[in-house]
């Protein structure tokens, strides 16, 4: 079986080299994260200690992560915490957002000799994976360093869950070196138990996404950032958050009408990956829509109708300055969907598009409170203008949001106290 493995990812390997040359040629950021990768060395903790390894692959993993790190230092704040991520934008939030971290590094290709060396120097206790990203060398080789493997808000799609049914035999063996199941939902559950995950192993504690903190900015913050955006109190603000590639050509494509109806809307677009910034800013000048970056707002004409925010980090901010709120990721087939949560903790109404494999439950949840609407593309145009012409729905949606935001909170402490045993577990 290892060496069925071993075959597999070397011929994976082999076919994505030339993108990830062509990435690296691009962009050095990229070129960073690949070359960090495949380094064997790994953070030194003291000689002794407790070290406690979080992994997530990207920034929507690394906020849930964060969640977890107040509780271990309360139980453990001797512990050397190591996080690790895949992306370079899940890596920046990471050390944006979980200050209380020792050490922070890229997790190495799962090569047998370059994980086993660097699993051994680091030694961890316990490994915390976050949703997913289950690698078969990472897993044994911690085991095989006497560690403990946890999943926390573990979910399985769909579309996994069809892979790994055509490799089961694997599936279960790679789920064997797993400890506990920290699980999002019954349904989840269930797919997990299909490769002989035992029901002992598991718990469903919910999503710890759920406990991620926003920060709100106060009211004179909102105001000098409004100004420093020229936006006026007669502008309806629009945020489009999280768009992915093929989006923004869509979603402006049933925007640009309104606003021969409606001029004083303003648009605050925000891709998710930093690296379509550019792409994404020769999109809009293609449709001839007066538009800046937020990074060169200094510039503003001051008859700009979209703002690109071309930043990191801006998103809950654009949120919270926002009327009403559209999360991208959900327009497209494949895509999946993406944080919907974050504008409803900030009394924001949310649309999304049909797409929300990987938000499905929260989806129902919020579409069932009234306080969200899945909407076909075609359908955008007039339900925003709907939004526009009837402020008092706005009201409602603040009121309702950030009342179910706090119900749901209490994941991360669920989930701390389930699996915090196996830190001091040396069998």
């Amino acid at each position: 079986m290892i060496a069925l493995y071993n075959l597999f990812l070397a011929l994976f390997f082999l076919l994505i080299s030339p993108k990830l040359i062509w990435q690296a040629l691009r962009a050095n950021r990229e070129k960073k994260t690949i070359l960090s990768r495949l380094k064997q060395t790994a953070p030194t903790p003291p000689q002794n200690s407790c070290v406690i390894w979080l992994h997530g692959v990207s920034v929507g993993e690394v906020k849930a992560l964060s969640t977890l790190v107040l509780h271990i230092r309360k139980t453990h704040p001797l512990a050397f915490i190591v996080v690790s991520t895949v992306t370079k934008t899940g890596q920046d939030e990471a050390k944006r957002l979980i200050k209380q971290a020792d050490a922070f590094c890229y997790l190495p290709l799962d090569v047998p000799w370059i994980i086993r060396r660097f699993v051994k120097q680091l030694h961890p206790r316990l490994l915390i994976l976050v949703e997913g990203d289950f690698w078969f060398h990472l897993l044994r080789a911690v085991k095989n360093q006497r560690g403990h493997v946890a999943l926390v808000n573990g979910k399985m799609s769909e579309k996994s869950f069809r892979r790994y049914s055509l490799v089961k035999w694997f599936a279960k063996s790679l789920f064997q070196n797993i400890d506990l199941f920290c699980i999002q939902s019954p349904e989840h559950l269930k797919r997990f138990l299909h490769f002989g995950v035992q029901a002992g192993r598991t718990a469903v504690i919910g999503n710890l996404k759920y406990d991620v903190q926003i920060f709100e900015r106060s009211d004179s913050e909102i105001r000098a950032w409004k100004k420093q955006l020229n936006l006026q109190s007669s502008d309806f603000i629009l945020t489009v958050g999280s768009t992915g590639k093929g989006e923004e050509a869509l979603l402006l494509t049933k925007l640009m009408p309104i606003w021969n109806q409606y001029p004083h809307l303003k648009l605050l677009l925000v891709p998710r990956h930093p690296e379509r910034f550019h792409r994404v800013k020769e999109i809009v000048q293609k449709r001839n829509i007066p538009c800046i970056s937020y990074s060169a707002i200094r510039h503003q004409k001051g008859n700009e109708k979209l703002i690109l925010i071309d930043a990191m980090g801006l998103l809950p901010l654009c949120y919270q300055v926002a009327h009403l709120t559209i999360v991208g990721g959900s327009f497209i087939p494949g895509m999946q969907g993406h944080n919907i949560l974050e504008p409803v903790q900030l009394g924001k109404p949310v649309f999304f598009g049909p797409h929300m494999e990987s938000q499905k439950e929260l989806a129902h949840i919020l579409l069932q409170l009234g306080v969200a609407k899945q909407i076909s593309i075609d359908k955008l145009s007039l339900i925003v203008q709907d939004y526009i012409r009837c402020p008092a729905l706005f009201k409602e949606c603040e009121e309702k949001g950030k009342k179910f935001a706090k119900q749901v909170m209490g994941s991360s402490h669920t989930t701390w106290e389930s699996i915090k045993s196996l830190v001091d577990d040396t069998n």
